[in-house]
């Protein structure tokens, strides 16, 4: 009965075009092998997000592409109030601008992402909403660099060099 139970479980998934990230056959390679970033802010987490992608060079000497974060703002502001008309809760946004050149040319044009979240605020939890917040932004950072990579996939192939 288990066995029969389990099996269900798994077609029911794999049927529903469930699959885990980075597995999927509509994952677009890479178009080119040698990147550098100049990321001020969003360095860190563009990084780990290209390492991950399977033979990618990351600050190599000759980069054959490099990304140049244009801007990254974050934004926070009053999502809700409660009756006595103080903040309950805060929309964090995280707006990411990015350009990639080769050769100092654009290839094609800049890459914009924005990541919202949302953020229960209390007075009485001060410091423990502070360090939720910088954990929040933490990770908003790296979801918009995901985003972002993925776009990098499309980027249009220049083979000649120019």
């Amino acid at each position: 009965m288990k066995n029969w139970l389990v099996f269900i479980i798994l077609f029911g998934l794999t049927s529903c075009g469930f699959h885990l990230k980075g597995t999927s056959a509509f994952d677009a390679p890479m178009p080119y092998h040698s990147w550098k970033i100049d990321g001020g802010s969003m360095q860190r987490a563009l990084e780990v997000a290209l390492r991950r992608q399977p033979d990618i060079v990351v600050d190599a000497e000759k980069p054959e592409v490099v990304i140049k974060v244009i801007s990254a703002t974050q934004n926070s502001s009053t999502s809700a109030i409660d009756l006595s008309g103080g903040t309950s809760e805060y929309m964090l946004s995280l707006n990411v601008s990015v350009q990639a050149y080769r050769h100092d040319k654009p290839l094609g044009d800049p890459i914009q992402v924005t990541v919202n979240r949302y953020m229960d605020y209390s007075d009485h939890e001060v410091l423990a909403k502070e360090d939720e917040q910088r954990m929040i932004w933490r990770d908003m950072r790296t979801d918009a660099a995901e985003q972002i990579v993925r776009r990098l996939a499309f980027l249009p192939v220049i083979t000649t060099d120019e």
